[in-house]
């Protein structure tokens, strides 16, 4: 069974790189960023979500060698779902301004 709070960790992930400048972050303060909302996650869990989201077009991640680094860049789509233009199953619709 699916953890209930990986789509909302999903949307928070996509406007966290949104919102940020050149629209990426790497998979450390993407940790960081759900710490903040209350949803502490090991680096294998934030790639393993940054990779759940890149099979689906939402983000492509970047891998920096062996360093266990990854840096997630928001694509076309991905912002088009955080912004909330367009829904996308398996991710927590954003929050009504």
């Amino acid at each position: 069974m699916e953890n209930i709070f990986l789509p909302l960790r999903r949307i928070i992930i996509l406007q966290g790189i949104e919102g940020s400048p050149g629209r990426e972050l790497s998979n450390e303060m993407l940790q960081r960023l759900l710490k903040s909302q209350c949803h502490s996650c090991s680096i294998a869990e934030v790639n393993e979500q940054i990779n759940w989201l890149e099979c689906r077009g939402y983000v492509m991640a970047e891998r920096l060698g062996d360093s266990g680094l990854v840096v997630a860049h928001i694509t076309r789509p991905g912002i088009d779902v955080a912004l909330g233009n367009t829904r996308a199953e398996g991710i927590e619709a954003p929050p009504e301004a």
